[in-house]
């Protein structure tokens, strides 16, 4: 029996998400059998390539185009993200037809820059089946609704991580979002579970009397951290804590809001942490106060670990992620008052989220990359007998 080749390609990788959850994909397709091809666009997986030994990584060639255009994580601006975008679109509309014809995988798996993906997947010509795979939460353009409502109609399927991706995508692209398929991320394994296990030398960890607020994320505009700090400062709580896990262009301005506000000695932001499980599993609770987000990766690890959840019910991922608000407390976007209340309850009364805590340990399991290269090996073995 022929083993099918499977390409996965998702060129912004290196920045978000993206660079833990496609190669949990990868390596789980290839566990259950197939003949995995990981393209390497712009350098995105050049810094996993020593320590993925077991997927094979295949550099598209598309540096040899546009030589002087850095890989993604390099870029500071919204600007230089477009002019970015535009080389990277160019490169990947000559290069990836090549692949196509040279390497023939029998399905490919695009997760970044869809549009010129699709675009050049349709140029090619060949037998590969194409699935355009949301990785979180798309920008609504009238570029990207046109670019998509053209091209997305050439995919063998569409596939979204949550029902609200899904519904994000379709009012973009103009395509019912019953055409979507739901897959979630594969975001626990096994790894999840041993790091939680590990010592925390931050000094708070050691005093028992305290209460300590757990965020994770980037110190961006996204993440509306400023909301979270504002509450923090209104629950007047001596024996409370705030840590903050994260880097970004945001701190300077974070820092003197918590000046501002006289809470320094009450609030640690440490820079970003490789291992953020071990402070989930010893936290009070795990608070994401973004705008918004795509399935909500941290509050997915939180679950795993059994912390108490307090989310922002934005688009479009946490809500489907804590199950209407069974799993963990949500709360309005940008409003400091709620997310104070909320504060207070899950510091004065743990056992409120116990039943919330065992929904949510119970429910994280279809996150695990188990469940999720199963989903995907059943689409994957129908789109292929097409």
């Amino acid at each position: 029996m022929k083993i099918k080749k499977i390409a996965i390609m998702s060129p912004i990788a290196d920045a978000i998400g993206e660079a833990a959850t496609v190669p949990r994909l990868a390596k789980q397709l290839k566990k259950m059998g197939y003949q995995i091809d990981l393209i390497n666009c712009r350098g995105e997986w050049d810094n996993i390539i020593k320590t993925h030994t077991d997927i094979e990584i295949l550099d598209l060639g598309t540096r040899k185009i546009f030589p002087f255009i850095p890989t993604f994580r390099w870029l500071s601006s919204w600007t230089s993200y477009r002019v970015w975008s535009l080389f990277m679109s160019v490169s990947i509309i000559f290069r990836l037809p090549i692949y196509l014809k040279r390497h023939k995988p029998d399905v490919l798996i695009v997760r970044m820059l869809t549009g010129p993906t699709t675009f050049a997947h349709k140029i090619a010509s060949t037998n590969t089946k194409l699935i355009i795979s949301m990785g979180g939460l798309p920008k609504k353009s009238p570029i990207r609704s046109i670019i998509w409502k053209s091209l997305f109609s050439y995919a063998s399927q569409l596939v979204a991580p949550t029902e609200g991706v899904a519904l994000s995508a379709s009012i973009i692209s103009k395509i019912p979002h019953t055409k979507f398929k739901i897959i979630p991320n594969p975001v626990i394994d096994k790894k999840v579970m041993e790091k939680s296990l590990e010592i925390i030398s931050h000094k708070w960890y050691k005093n028992n009397d305290l209460s300590i607020i757990l965020a994770v994320g980037r110190l961006t505009r996204q993440k509306d951290f400023p909301t979270l700090i504002n509450a923090f400062k209104k629950i007047n709580n001596k024996n409370a804590r705030l840590l903050i896990l994260g880097e970004g262009e945001d701190r300077k301005n974070l820092e003197k809001l918590i000046s501002d506000l006289d809470i320094t000695t009450l609030v640690d932001m440490p820079g970003f942490e490789p291992n953020p499980y071990k402070y989930m599993k010893q936290s009070s609770v795990l608070v994401m106060s973004s705008k918004w987000e795509g399935p909500g990766h941290v509050i997915i690890e939180g679950q795993a670990l059994g912390i108490p959840i307090i989310s922002t019910d934005c688009p479009s991922g946490p809500r489907d992620t804590l199950l209407d608000g069974k799993a963990g407390i949500l709360t309005t976007v940008g409003d400091v008052d709620q997310l104070t209340n909320h504060l207070k309850i899950a510091l004065d009364d743990p056992l409120y989220f116990k039943k919330m805590t065992k929904l949510g340990l119970k429910s994280s399991h279809r996150f695990t990359d188990e469940h999720v290269g199963e989903k995907w090996k059943e689409l994957i073995e129908i789109i292929t007998k097409k």
